[in-house]
This record gives C-alpha cells, sequence and structure tokens, in this order.
C-alpha cells in the first residue's frame, strides 16, 4: 500500500468517527474539503479494502467478532486503525480521534512481554518494542486482534 493510500484511509476511517457519512458520494465530497482528489471508484475500493459496513445508514467500522472476550484486547480491537513498523524497535499505531490513551492503557495493562513502552497522543501511539522479531510479533498480534 502506498504512503498516500494510507493516509488517505486514515482520513476516511477519521471522517466516518467524527460525522455521519451516508454515501459514497458524501465521503468523496468529505475528502475533497479535505483537500483530497478522488472519485467515486476510488472511494468505492476504499470502502471494500478498509471493510466498512454501514449501520444505521452510516458508514463504520466493522465491529470486532465477539470471540475478544478480555476488555484490554477489545479495546485495542476497536481502537486500532493501522500499526506500522518504524526502523527496527518501534510500532506506530494510529487510532481514532482521542483514543490513543485507551488504547495505550490497555496495552500496558496487558503487559506483553515484546513491548518495552508506550507513548500515546491524541490518535497515534508509539510502541517500543526490544527488536525487530518482537516487532514482527506485536504487529502480528495487533493485526490479528484488529482483525476480529
Amino acid at each position: 500500500m502506498t504512503a498516500d493510500r494510507r493516509k488517505r484511509h486514515l482520513k476516511i476511517l477519521e471522517l466516518i468517527s467524527t460525522r455521519a457519512i451516508r454515501t459514497q458520494e458524501e465521503l468523496a465530497e468529505a475528502l475533497a474539503a479535505e483537500g483530497w482528489e478522488v472519485t467515486q471508484s476510488s472511494v468505492s475500493r476504499d470502502i471494500a479494502a478498509l471493510r466498512l459496513v454501514k449501520a444505521d445508514g452510516t458508514y463504520r467500522r466493522p465491529l470486532p467478532g465477539a470471540a475478544v472476550a478480555d476488555p484490554d484486547e477489545r479495546r485495542i480491537a476497536e481502537g486500532v486503525l493501522t500499526a506500522e513498523p518504524a526502523g527496527g524497535s518501534l510500532v506506530v499505531v494510529h487510532t481514532p480521534p482521542g483514543e490513543a490513551n485507551r488504547v495505550a492503557v490497555a496495552l500496558d495493562r496487558l503487559a506483553w512481554p515484546d513491548v518495552v513502552g508506550t507513548i500515546a497522543g491524541d490518535d497515534t501511539i508509539f510502541l517500543a518494542v526490544k527488536d525487530e522479531p518482537a516487532q514482527r510479533r506485536v504487529l502480528r498480534r495487533m493485526r490479528r486482534l484488529a482483525s476480529g
């Protein structure tokens, strides 16, 4: 995935989490208002790639599977938009606006052995991990939780 596409996906997730978007056309207009040049077909592909669903007539992220029983794991499953490696010992996690601290607290409580520490902002978390193999394990685990 290109960096621009990833940024556009993050913007789409932010838009649908902060306002009611009912149609692909509304989403394309909202993206255009934010400076993104998109077509209806690219918006349609983005919706499919993000696996967005319609609930009560608006686009939303799919609910994670009910199999996640631990409340901290559920917080991660519901709050993580993306998790990407940065260098060999850092994972950058994006969340909806205002959710990073809650997800970071959940990660801290879970005390995964590969995670050395967390720093949370408004919608971004930096996870320091022990090494590259730990980074891969953390990314796999986070993506598995986020995919439900």
